[in-house]
């Protein structure tokens, strides 16, 4: 039986039950009008409330039969979204450009010489691969060769090196027996001692430039700022100490510094075998300075001065066949000199201290060597002033007779 005919039902029982009631009554016994009313309101409730219950059945009904009949449209379905990520990109590196410096103030160029010094010269005994006037307990090296097998470099074996100090640049130029290579990682370099004591405070190195045109790139300007090289002797040869650092102070590198302007390269606008540094004046001080020049091939590390602080001797090889310790190992391809002055009026007693020179074309010397006594400090001459440091000896300056 569906709920329709249920209702039915119900209804109608409904009103039996009411009529029931009025034929219970005792024979004779009328109802009043109050309840005949009552009994009216309560059969129309009842017949409202059968006609609600119908409608609502046949709307159940009629779904009912229309779930059966036809099936009830379903909502669609959500959309679906397919993800897609977009495809990784590798991150750009910023690359941030460093102006070039802005240079105000460039060198003309050396019109003559101040001061000049002198090496000793190495081309004649190329053959024989030897070199005499090495003397590296004093930091005086003749070593334009390679490590072990002897190999000479023409470009690194110095013959003068010329100073020129005018009002805003000092001029050094290199002037080594052979051309410079067209490129290679070579130094030149000048050391300066403005205190006069054996230690170098500044040093200025270029790499081999490009051709005349004066340039910045590849200049260095190195300073000693604690004071470590030379150790407790300047020049002389001690105990390697790694603790010693050498110049480690950058002051200056290719235009960028606080003056950039500081220091420049070229190569001789007409002689191949020289190169030209140029640097202001200022780094000269105010009490004149001892300074010294340096070919590098080799070493090429500011941080390893004094060479001979840091590689013992048998380590560092030597460039005489009659030393025990030949051939040149670890301290190889480099050239230096003995130390001029300018600015001042040495005492001889300087570490270092070399000819002087001046600018005549007289390559007089005026200064010589003498075998050192080392047993005491500081070392003092042990003989004569000769013209040459015996081979295989450690030698003072001294004014030859």
């Amino acid at each position: 039986m569906n709920k329709k005919w249920q209702l039915i039902l119900l209804f109608s029982l409904t009103l039996a039950f009411v009529f029931a009631a009025c034929s219970l009554l005792p024979a004779g016994e009328q109802i009043s009008e109050e309840e005949k009313i009552a009994a009216g309101v309560a059969a129309t409730l009842t017949r409202e409330a059968f006609n609600q219950q119908v409608q609502s059945g046949q709307q159940t009904a009629e779904a009912e039969a229309a779930a059966t009949d036809t099936p009830a449209p379903t909502e669609p379905p959500p959309p679906t979204f397919t993800f897609t990520p977009e495809p990784t990109q590798t991150p750009v590196p910023t690359i941030t450009h460093t102006p070039e410096p802005e240079h105000v103030m460039i060198p003309v160029g050396p019109t003559g010489r101040t001061t000049f010094v002198m090496d000793l010269l190495t081309v004649g005994e190329a053959e024989k691969k030897n070199a005499v006037g090495d003397n590296y307990a004093w930091s005086l090296l003749e070593r334009p060769y390679t490590a072990e097998t002897m190999e000479y470099r023409d470009y690194l074996d110095i013959m003068r090196v010329d100073m020129q100090v005018k009002d805003d640049f000092v001029y050094i130029t290199f002037v080594v027996i052979g051309d410079l290579p067209e490129d290679g990682d070579i130094r030149y370099a000048v050391e300066l001692d403005v205190d006069h004591e054996g230690r170098g405070e500044t040093l200025v190195m270029a790499s081999l430039p490009p051709d005349t045109e004066w340039t910045t790139d590849g200049v260095w300007v190195m300073a000693d700022r604690d004071g470590d090289i030379g150790g407790l002797f300047p020049l002389y040869e001690e105990e390697p100490d790694p603790e010693q650092n050498g110049y480690e102070t950058e002051l200056f590198y290719a235009g960028r510094g606080e003056d950039p302007d500081l220091a420049w390269v070229r190569r001789h606008p007409e002689e191949a075998n020289q190169i030209q540094l140029a640097f202001k004046r200022v780094l000269l001080g105010q009490q004149g300075v001892l300074w010294s020049a340096w070919a590098d091939e080799g070493m090429r590390d500011p941080g390893m001065f004094d060479f001979n602080d840091h590689f013992s001797f048998e380590q560092a090889g030597s460039p005489n066949t009659g030393n025990y310790r030949y051939p040149v190992k670890a301290v190889a391809l480099v050239d230096s000199t003995c130390r001029m002055w300018y600015g001042f009026i040495p005492t001889g007693e300087e570490p270092g201290l070399c000819t002087v020179g001046d600018s005549s074309e007289k390559d007089e010397p005026g200064m010589g060597y003498c075998v050192a006594n080392q047993s005491v400090y500081p070392p003092v001459c042990g003989g004569p002033c000769l013209a040459e440091c015996p081979e295989g000896r450690s030698c003072l300056p001294c004014q030859l007779p």
